[in-house]
């Protein structure tokens, strides 16, 4: 072999020079350990949080339930109230009165008449019409409303309109015993703030109570409490404003 295709051999045979290097196979293996580690880590917090939600307690979704269903339900059925039969000269179909003869409150109570009864509303003979409705709540009992049809017996009162014959005839219904406080709030003009009071407010230059511009009411379940605000309808105007809308 020449001299001079031997220094060509030596030249092509010369090993290129790199200026990184690729990793170990430790280097490797142990990327994937730790890759592996971080996915077997984030799937048990997947599986944790699901089996978490699965299995939370279905008396909670339940209870809000029933709160959400008591504040619809008299936010409905105030919404419906009306002017009741001689009534000619009520500001609003919301307003403060006592049952005939029911001796068990001494402030009087939320009221108002609907035309037609909810269903929760059971009478004997079947759907009540043209109800008195008056809502009551008491400490061991929770929320309930008191009412009475205009088709049940009445007699002549001293005010000269119909009333019950004796307390008696008063139907009370049930509607959330898990509400244990109900707060009055009334706006203060003067002082530009609102006041929550666990009574209604008296008007003591009229020696009478003040019909609220909202309800609060607080149900409690065990250790978890849920409040909820229900506004008091304000006196329906007719079209011209001159006169309360009859329905």
């Amino acid at each position: 072999m020449s001299r001079r295709f031997r220094r060509r051999l030596t030249k092509v045979g010369v090993p290129v020079k790199h200026g990184r290097r690729g990793f170990t196979l430790v280097e490797v293996l142990l990327a994937l350990a730790i890759s592996g580690l971080l996915l077997t880590a984030a799937t048990s917090l997947l599986i944790t949080l699901s089996r978490a939600w699965a299995e939370r307690p279905a008396t909670r979704d339940a209870f809000d339930a029933h709160v959400d269903g008591v504040a619809r339900f008299f936010v409905s059925i105030m919404d419906k109230a009306t002017m009741a039969p001689g009534s000619e000269n009520a500001k609003s179909p919301i307003f403060l009165d006592r049952p005939v003869d029911f001796s068990d409150v001494e402030d009087p109570l939320i009221s108002f008449f609907v035309r037609e009864a909810p269903p929760v509303l059971v009478w004997p003979h079947g759907l009540a019409p043209r109800v008195h409705c008056y809502i009551y709540f008491e400490d061991d009992d929770g929320l309930s409303l008191l009412w009475y049809s205009d088709l049940q017996e009445m007699e002549k009162g001293e005010s000269g309109k119909a009333e019950l014959e004796s307390e008696d005839d008063l139907f009370k219904t049930p509607i959330s015993k898990f509400c244990q406080e109900i707060e009055y709030c009334y706006y203060d003009k003067e002082e530009e703030k609102w006041d929550e009071e666990d009574r209604l407010q008296e008007d003591n230059e009229n020696d009478q109570h003040n019909l609220p511009d909202f309800i609060r009411l607080v149900f409690r379940m065990e250790s978890q409490d849920l409040e909820r605000t229900i506004t008091i309808p304000i006196a329906r105007i007719s079209p011209n404003g001159l006169s309360p809308e009859k329905r």
